[in-house]
């Protein structure tokens, strides 16, 4: 049978064994305490890092919506001188049409000019050796309408052409760009 001293015993041993488990427990807790500190502090590590990538995600995005904005008015422009351009074809046409026309014209009424002269200047001689009172007369009458014509000048003859300008489109003005804020300005290509 088992005396005082060896319960005794048994009770010192059991308590100290209980006494290194509650240092195990506590070493433990402690050790827990530190994974979870770092635990802690790795998610709001991650928090940080996930609030930061989306805010340059956003600013890159909204980086993008700026540069497709700058295209868009791009495109608008070039659209817009393109139409200036047609405008400025159909011009050149119409001139260069009109200067071949007149340049036909001008030759054909300077040969028939010519011949006219010679023929009213060959008719004058033979009207006023033939008939001298009436040169004098004609001479009268000219001086006459010129009289006229300081007080009633005639009519002015119409253009033989009315110019028609082509249809040109309306000025384009400031493009709409995006303000991008300082420090996000996009990368030039090259």
């Amino acid at each position: 049978m088992a005396s005082i001293n060896d319960v005794f015993n048994q009770l010192v041993t059991v308590n100290a064994t209980l006494s290194a488990i509650g240092t195990g427990i506590n070493a433990g807790t402690t050790a827990t305490n530190s994974v979870k500190a770092s635990v802690d502090q790795l998610d709001t590590d991650l928090k940080a890092g996930f609030f930061q990538t989306t805010n340059a995600l956003n600013a890159a995005v909204g980086a993008l919506n700026s540069i497709a904005a700058i295209d868009v008015e791009g495109v608008k422009l070039l659209f817009h001188l393109t139409r200036q351009t047609d405008t400025m074809i159909c011009a050149l046409e119409h001139i260069s049409q009109n200067t071949c026309a007149i340049l036909t014209q001008t030759t054909i009424q300077t040969e028939l000019q010519k011949k006219i002269r010679d023929d009213a200047d060959g008719l004058l001689s033979i009207a006023e050796s033939t008939y001298p009172a009436a040169a004098l007369e004609r001479g009268r009458l000219a001086a006459l309408q010129a009289e006229i014509w300081k007080c009633c000048p005639p009519e002015p003859i119409p253009p033989a052409c009315t110019y028609a300008p082509c249809p040109k489109p309306e000025p384009i003005g400031e493009p709409k760009l995006p303000q991008l804020p300082k420090g996000e300005r996009p990368a030039t290509p090259g």
